[in-house]
Formats: structure tokens, C-alpha cells, sequence
């Protein structure tokens, strides 16, 4: 079930914004990011928030998923931009994303087994059921030069991988080849977070992409209720 529901992570163009696509189900690329080349660590991108004044922001406009669910309450659209940007710095590549969001719904919850859902002999009671987090992602396709896959979660041809994290779980890489295939692939990535003044700011440190790489964001409200597909995303946005 948990993969299933996270399988609409990302929610295809086609049924939100009714773009056509003309390559066999791909979503057409919309918008460009510039990466910009920094003399420094990745560590000191992580660390030192300052930095990030060199690097021009992006603004990234972000759509509302439809309801899921027939008991999914009204969701309106609280957070209708995200500021991007993009640093490239020896072998890796770091996004910032930073979004306003009123409220910090955050938690620091025991970590995940190791072991799938499915496997586990006794299943165990999810903490905190009655509450929602704020969440991010980044998703870009698995392999290098692959053109847009589909925003739903990719397809076999042209899997994705999702950097995902969790104002209550922390940072998780995610793995996808289409709809229902959304799984933890078992490593984690550096990532750090803030929250002030009204605002989210959280940096990606994600594997060297080379330009033309698409790359799709998402955002978690947790007082929206958001959760698997219930969250806001963007279009594919194409690395320069």
C-alpha cells in the first residue's frame, strides 16, 4: 500500500495542466535552471548558507494535485512558488529549495526498519497518524541524457530517482520505473534544513548530472494534511 500511494509522488502533467505530449507519453521540458560553477566544498554549501547569495534563485511555479481521495478535504493553493537554485561543485551537484509555508510541521519520529512492509512478520504502529509533515523532493531521470520521462513517476524505459525528505524522517532515496513501482532503495543522501521566519529552506546534495538533465520539485504542506500524492509539484525544469 505505502508504495502504491507513494507512486503519486509526482502527478502527470497530462491530468493537471492538459499539455499533450508528443514523444510517447514523455512530459515536453518547460523551463531551464543555470547551474552555477562555485569554487568551494560541497561541505561549505551545506554549511554556510551565505554562499548561496551567489547563486541566482529561480522562481518555480508549483501546481496542486487533484483530490485522491473521495474524503480528501479542500486543499487551496498556499504555496504557489518555490525559489531554486543550482550550484555545481567538484563531482556534485546542489539544489537549494526555499518556499514560504506558515507553519512548521515538523517531529523527530524513530527511523524506518530496514526491511520492507511486506516482509516483516508483525506490522508496526505508525506514530503520530493523527499529524502531517512538511516534505521535498527532487526527481530527475536514472539515466544520464534520458529525455523528460513522464512526470508519473517515470516509466520502464526511463526510470527516475527521487531525493526525497522529511521534516520527521529525514532524507531518503526513492527509485521508480512508472505508476505503483515506488520504492526506498535504501541509501540516504546529505541534506540540510531550516526553518525561519515563515520559511523553508532546505539543500540537496545530489550525484554530478550533466546539463540537459530534467529536473522536477515537489513540496510537501503538512498543514494541508499533504501526503503521498496529495502535495504540490512543478514541471520538468531542464539543467544548464
Amino acid at each position: 500500500m505505502q508504495s502504491q500511494r507513494l507512486a503519486f509522488l509526482f502527478v502527470t502533467v497530462l491530468v493537471v495542466t492538459g499539455i499533450a505530449s508528443s514523444q510517447g507519453g514523455k512530459t515536453p521540458p518547460s523551463q531551464t535552471l543555470d547551474a552555477t560553477s562555485l569554487p568551494v566544498p560541497a561541505e561549505a554549501l551545506l554549511k554556510d548558507s551565505r554562499i548561496w547569495d551567489q547563486v541566482p534563485a529561480h522562481k518555480v511555479s508549483l501546481n496542486r494535485t487533484p483530490p485522491l481521495y473521495d474524503t480528501d478535504e479542500p486543499a487551496s493553493l498556499e504555496i504557489p512558488v518555490l525559489d531554486a537554485r543550482v550550484a555545481r561543485t567538484g563531482d556534485r551537484v546542489l539544489v537549494q529549495m526555499s518556499w514560504v509555508d506558515a507553519t512548521q510541521d515538523s517531529a523527530v519520529l524513530a527511523e524506518l526498519p530496514k526491511t520492507p512492509p511486506e516482509t516483516r512478520f508483525l506490522k508496526l504502529p505508525t506514530e503520530a497518524n493523527d499529524r502531517f509533515f512538511d516534505a521535498a523532493a527532487v526527481m530527475f531521470p536514472e539515466k544520464r541524457g534520458a529525455i523528460a520521462p513522464s512526470l508519473q513517476m517515470g516509466d520502464p524505459e526511463d526510470p527516475v530517482q527521487i531525493y526525497y525528505w522529511s521534516a520527521a524522517r529525514g532524507p531518503m532515496v526513492m527509485q521508480a520505473a512508472g505508476r505503483g513501482t515506488t520504492h526506498r532503495s535504501g541509501a540516504t543522501f546529505t541534506v540540510r534544513s531550516a526553518y525561519e521566519k515563515g520559511r523553508w529552506t532546505v539543500v540537496f546534495e545530489l550525484p554530478e548530472l550533466p546539463a540537459g538533465t530534467p529536473l522536477a520539485f515537489a513540496v510537501w504542506n503538512g498543514s494541508q494534511k499533504d501526503r503521498d500524492g496529495r502535495k504540490y509539484f512543478s514541471v520538468w525544469q531542464i539543467l544548464k
